[in-house]
């Protein structure tokens, strides 16, 4: 593809959506880029990219769609679909940052069917995403891989709070991880963990951390070791600071709170910081040993182009925005339902964004 001629779609206008769009209209990269959103544009946004819509209504989603070379969906989890659906229609790629797994459901009926699907690259960014492939790439390492751990934390520098954490990214988005079933593979079966189950307590490179299970994680990761010829055990947990888990534990399981309720608390009541940390962990390892190959990663906001972002605005924007470029490079395939560990690790880091990934020690 030509990247004049290569027109993208983000559809989300926060704190994600905005990254993602300034890092593509920094990048030199000569993409046409358009934002859309239902709030009023932003300072740090082009009038000339900008279109508001009702997100609510799928006839302004197709009108929006129906011009563009790709989409990425930076909105709210729970419309995902409604987006979806219109990019079916005007069959354009499809990338989108969700922990949600509804969409899949969704995608998997229509494949059951047989029926015609776009380029649909779900999962992308921090984790699922980049976690997941770098995972994926340390296991193959292994002739018979049989423990593959994935720990990801995305954490406050400073916390004076009981809960030890204050929010750097969606309240919302929060919330969900934090409820519902957690895919895990257990001697090679696909089986489900209730979320903020399987507690632990992890030391990495000398740090003490807390690990428990949340939902959407680990993407499509564990689905698709299940259907390899894998008999280990692979499993996705957060990483959060001591005392945390206590505290959610209290109000999700304990007061058990409705999610709008709860969605509110951690909305508005728990303090945000743009100083923040994201810790990325995984290891593979044989029957002999738990970590034969280890990735560890720290990301701490940044400067980009002249901009600065926390680590979790651009460790999720670098993510998808890799597996764009590798679109655009056709190192994908070019329709169908495309997992993140269909990506290879090696041509992730080559390019423009996925280079601040790069690091892996044995």
């Amino acid at each position: 593809m030509n990247n004049q001629d290569i027109h993208i779609g983000i559809v989300g206008a926060g704190n994600i959506g905005s990254t993602i769009y300034q890092l593509l209209v920094s990048s030199g990269d000569a993409y046409k880029v358009s934002i859309a959103d239902q709030v009023e544009r932003n300072w740090n946004i082009s009038e000339d990219h900008y279109v508001q819509l009702q997100v609510t209504e799928t006839s302004q989603f197709n009108e929006f769609v129906s011009d563009k070379t790709l989409i990425i969906n930076a909105l709210p989890f729970h419309q995902n679909i409604n987006l979806y659906k219109a990019c079916r229609e005007s069959d354009v790629a499809y990338f989108d940052l969700s922990e949600d797994d509804a969409l899949d459901k969704y995608i998997a009926s229509l494949l059951t069917n047989e029926e015609k699907i776009p380029f649909t690259m779900p999962h992308c960014g921090l984790a699922p995403g980049m976690s997941s492939i770098v995972a994926y790439h340390i296991s193959k390492k292994l002739e018979t891989p049989k423990n593959i751990k994935i720990r990801v934390g995305a954490l406050s520098q400073n916390a004076s709070n009981k809960l030890r954490y204050y929010t750097s990214w969606s309240g919302e988005g929060l919330v969900n991880e934090y409820i519902g079933d957690c895919q895990v593979v257990r001697n090679g079966k696909l089986e489900a963990e209730q979320a903020l189950s399987g507690y632990e307590k992890i030391t990495i490179k000398g740090d003490e951390y807390e690990a428990f299970h949340t939902s959407g994680g680990i993407g499509s990761l564990a689905r698709t070791l299940a259907q390899e010829d894998f008999s280990g055990n692979v499993d996705y947990k957060t990483l959060r600071r001591v005392g945390h888990h206590n505290y959610v534990d209290f109000l999700f399981n304990d007061l058990q709170l409705d999610q709008s309720s709860l969605t509110q608390i951690f909305k508005f009541c728990i303090p945000k910081t743009r100083k923040d940390v994201v810790i990325i962990f995984a290891s593979a390892g044989s029957e002999e040993s738990e970590d034969d190959y280890i990735y560890y990663k720290e990301f701490k906001p940044t400067d980009i182009n002249g901009r600065y972002f926390t680590a979790i605005e651009y460790t999720t924007a670098i993510g998808v925005l890799a597996m764009v470029e590798l679109y655009i490079k056709e190192k994908l395939p070019q329709k169908g339902y495309v997992k993140q560990e269909d990506a290879k690790w090696e041509d992730a880091i080559k390019t423009r964004f996925g280079g601040y990934y790069r690091k892996e020690q044995r």
